[in-house]
């Protein structure tokens, strides 16, 4: 950090990080719960494709399809934030913002969109700029990390 950092502006930065860290934690382990919960979903539906008769009754035990996306969703949109703050950071550290995590945020939030998307409720040209989207973004970002300086310099 500089030198030039008042003590206050400091302690926000590690108030910060660590706030971030424990979100991060937190979200990571409902996300194993989440994927766990799920397994168990699919092994009971593929056993009771494969067992003859109702061996076993299988039905969503838990988590639909539909709350399934809507969990996803407001995890992408935790990770957003995340990613909103880690841009304020860089701009309280260095006074200059980065494109390069400006990009990633923007592809994060197209992604959830791209997630969350019901393909039946929209025209053909809205998906078709959808994937324009994602390819101009995807483009940005490599030429965006390909013009940084290496890391390794």
């Amino acid at each position: 950090m500089d030198d030039q950092q008042t003590q206050p502006a400091k302690r926000i930065l590690k108030w910060s990080g660590m706030g971030k860290r424990i979100v991060a934690g937190v979200l990571m382990f409902m996300m194993f719960i989440l994927v766990g919960v799920v397994t168990v979903e699919i092994v009971l539906a593929f056993a009771s494709f494969l067992l003859p008769g109702d061996t076993i009754p299988y039905q969503e035990i838990v988590i639909s399809e539909k709350e399934l996306l809507g969990v996803l969703g407001l995890f992408l949109s935790v990770l957003i934030a995340l990613e909103l703050i880690e841009t304020v950071e860089v701009y309280f550290k260095q006074h200059s913002l980065h494109v390069e995590i400006v990009v990633l945020v923007a592809i994060i939030a197209l992604a959830r969109k791209v997630i969350l998307l019901d393909l039946n409720k929209y025209a053909p040209l809205t998906l078709f700029a959808l994937g324009f989207l994602v390819l101009v973004l995807g483009a940005t970002y490599y030429f965006v990390r390909k013009a940084a300086p290496s890391e390794d310099a």
